[in-house]
Formats: structure tokens, C-alpha cells, sequence
């Protein structure tokens, strides 16, 4: 989306005749059924399209309490058409019109993906959610920063006990991810240390246009 927003410079995104061809530039096979991958990949996108992201804070000073909050709404309204087997007729396109909000905040720290990478790590959500969180870390990284393993635990490993096993085995899982990260993005430069993971500054997965 933000990729299709940058380029169009509208809110209104054409996702396609039928979002089987989007499917397709995913790399993801289109398949029917109960456990089809078409129902699921639809489910998901009505999921985040209804989606609405609340961020609460809340801070104390002596006898003051001052609490606030910010909700962004990610889809004002969207479309979506599915191809049948059999068409009787060309369906309209698909199409999402993104919210004001959240379209300027889109326009105005930009982090675009390569789909490439998104295809080729399809199959790991663990190395997906590390792709789009490190490209979009280094391209405001002013020098080395270490991620502790309990941050990245607290962001990526909510299913891993607090535990010495379940901290292992996070571990373990978080290094085998960023190893196929760094497969697709070897522009990413970071190291593995006891406390957790050291990242360097490096350009951006998608280089920035110049003007």
C-alpha cells in the first residue's frame, strides 16, 4: 500500500480486475476450497482493512496525572472482487481508499517493500515481520544501536515464554529468520551479540528517489 500510494499520490489504490491477480504478484497460488488459500488471503485483507490502531500513554508527576491517546483508522472504504471459476461478467476493480490520516503518514515517512523479498519470505511471517521492522529501523539509523532480546521478545515473541527454554528457543528462532532475511537484503548490516542484536546503519531495502 504505501508503494502504490507514493506512486499514484492518491488515496485510492486499484488492487486489480479480481484480487486472484493480486494474489499472483505475491507469488501466493490461488486456491479454493475451506483451506484454500483464497479464503484466508480474503479474511486477512477484510482483517486489516477493518483495523483501527489505538496508541494510549499515560504520565505522573507529583500530583498530576496526564493521560492521551491517538487512534488512526487504516481504510476509509474498500472493495474487494473475487474471480469465480466461471466469469458471466468482467467483475469492477478491486480498490481500497486509504484514510486521510493514514495516507499522510504514508506520504510522509515512506518505508516501500521490494515484493520480491515478500514472496521469497512468504512461507516465515517471523522473517517477514524482521524484513519490513529492519528496513524500516535502518533508514533513520544514525549509528549502531543494539535491539535487546528482551525488546525483540516483547515485539516478535509473544508466544515464547518468559522462560530460560522459551527465551532459547526464540533465539534460536530469530536467527534462523534474519539469516534469510539477509539472504534477500544484503545490504542489511547488523551482528548477533549476547545482549541481542546490534544494527548498523545500512540503506534501505527500496532506495529512496532522488529529486
Amino acid at each position: 500500500m504505501t508503494t502504490e500510494a507514493l506512486r499514484t499520490g492518491e488515496r485510492k489504490l486499484e488492487l486489480g480486475r479480481s484480487l486472484s491477480s493480486f494474489m499472483g504478484r505475491l507469488g501466493l497460488q490461488c486456491t479454493g476450497g475451506h483451506w484454500g488459500t483464497i479464503p484466508r488471503f480474503r479474511d486477512q485483507m477484510e482483517r486489516l482493512f477493518g483495523a483501527a490502531i489505538s496508541t494510549r500513554w499515560k504520565h505522573e508527576q507529583a500530583t498530576e496525572v496526564h493521560v492521551g491517546g491517538s487512534n488512526l483508522l487504516l481504510a476509509e472504504e474498500f472493495d474487494l472482487w473475487w474471480t469465480p471459476q466461471k466469469l458471466l461478467r468482467t467483475p469492477p476493480r478491486s480498490s481500497v481508499t486509504l484514510s486521510q490520516k493514514f495516507f499522510e503518514q504514508l506520504v510522509e515517512s515512506p518505508i516501500p517493500l521490494d515484493l520480491r523479498a515478500i514472496r521469497a519470505l512468504k512461507q516465515s511471517p517471523l522473517s517477514l515481520d524482521l524484513y519490513t521492522w529492519a528496513t524500516r529501523r535502518v533508514s533513520y539509523l544514525e549509528r549502531p544501536t543494539l535491539i535487546s532480546w528482551a525488546a525483540l521478545r516483547r515485539s516478535f515473541g509473544a508466544g515464547y515464554a518468559d522462560t530460560p527454554q522459551g527465551r532459547g528457543k526464540f533465539r534460536a528462532k530469530v536467527l534462523d529468520a534474519l539469516g534469510r532475511v539477509r539472504w534477500v537484503y544484503s545490504a542489511l548490516r547488523f551482528k548477533v551479540e549476547d545482549g541481542g542484536v546490534l544494527l548498523l546503519p545500512s540503506a534501505p531495502h527500496v532506495p529512496k528517489l532522488t529529486k
